[in-house]
């Protein structure tokens, strides 16, 4: 089951074509995991429902209007504030058209929600106490209102930046390490780098050139290595040095690995033909022909070069960048 980043809790009939939709496409935009369901498609699968509200790292829950006076949102929200009770997840609820007042107090449609569901399971049923419960907790915690009452937002797009860029302050991307060869590609990989970093991860660029203690460092705290292929990218002997250690990372700690060829083959960096070859011919003639060092980056660039990546060749850099971001929200 895929993890989420934030799981939204709402009612369908209210907020599905409003707010929560708009925020949905938002969190998408941003690159967050979003998961959103309504009413009308519930029911089918508990079981993978439960799995998704768990594996979820935020969840927030939109009160509307309707809200409790559906069962499944009631039973939802429950779930959620154990979910936060239990595994410290993070709640936010949004107050979309009715004030907390009446959430917590159950007055107004919320009063007659709660009388509702009495009327159809009892007065002392375990479950619309459970929910009044719930419901009184979830007015309570740290959230937003729109529409009503002193927190009141003019625009509804400026309301929900205000949520996506909260949401991107408590949940930082994994640190990215961006490997490349300074001479063939430092202006495309300086866009990767910037397109990466406005996404919000922290991402560390190196051409070859840090010391080999703090490249260790970096690698292993990053989740991720893009190493950027390009014609003269293994005469560096540094940028070799960096691409075995990447690659014992990846073996040893789970580091995942994805290589970038920028207008070279992966072919000619498997059997190290044309630039490859002349590349590992001019370490040869400086290390020995017997040079282990040799050997292991020989070895390394066969290895690398079978791994999936992505190919650039022909078309515009800043949608194949944009590409790349794209695959590294969905790690």
């Amino acid at each position: 089951m895929a993890r989420y980043d934030v799981f939204l809790c709402f009612r369908g009939k209210d907020t599905r074509h409003t707010l929560t939709g708009n925020l949905y496409a938002a969190l998408q935009q941003a690159r967050f995991r979003t998961f959103m369901d309504d009413d009308e498609l519930k029911g089918a699968d508990q079981i993978a429902y439960t799995i998704v509200l768990e594996a979820s790292r935020i969840s927030i829950v939109v009160l509307s209007e309707h809200f409790a006076f559906s069962s499944w949102c009631l039973d939802e929200l429950a779930n959620i504030l154990d979910c936060m009770n239990t595994k410290n997840q993070a709640v936010f609820p949004i107050f979309y058209e009715v004030d907390p007042f009446y959430v917590r107090h159950l007055k107004g449609s919320f009063g007659e929600a709660m009388v509702a569901h009495e009327a159809r399971f009892g007065k002392d049923s375990e479950k619309v106490e459970k929910w009044r419960s719930a419901l009184a907790q979830v007015a309570n915690l740290s959230g937003w209102c729109f529409g009503r009452g002193r927190c009141q937002y003019e625009y509804e797009y400026e309301f929900i930046e205000r949520i996506v860029q909260h949401v991107t302050k408590l949940l930082p991307r994994y640190s990215i390490f961006l490997s490349f060869s300074g001479k063939d590609t430092r202006s495309f990989t300086g866009f990767l780098y910037n397109a990466l970093s406005r996404s919000g991860y922290h991402t560390f660029i190196s051409d070859g050139e840090h010391s080999s203690q703090s490249i260790v460092g970096v690698i292993e705290k990053s989740r991720l290595s893009i190493i950027v292929f390009s014609e003269n990218y293994a005469r560096s002997p540094s940028s070799l040095d960096e691409l075995l250690r990447i690659l014992e990372c990846m073996d040893m700690k789970n580091h995942l690995v994805c290589p970038i060829f920028y207008k070279v083959l992966p072919s000619d960096i498997r059997h190290q033909r044309k630039s490859y070859c002349e590349a590992m011919i001019e370490h040869e003639n400086v290390m020995g022909e017997d040079s282990e060092k040799v050997k292991k980056w020989r070895s390394a660039l066969f290895q690398v070069a079978n791994l999936k990546g992505w190919c650039m060749k022909t078309g515009y850099e800043y949608e194949f960048i944009e590409k790349i971001v794209e695959m590294a929200s969905k790690i």
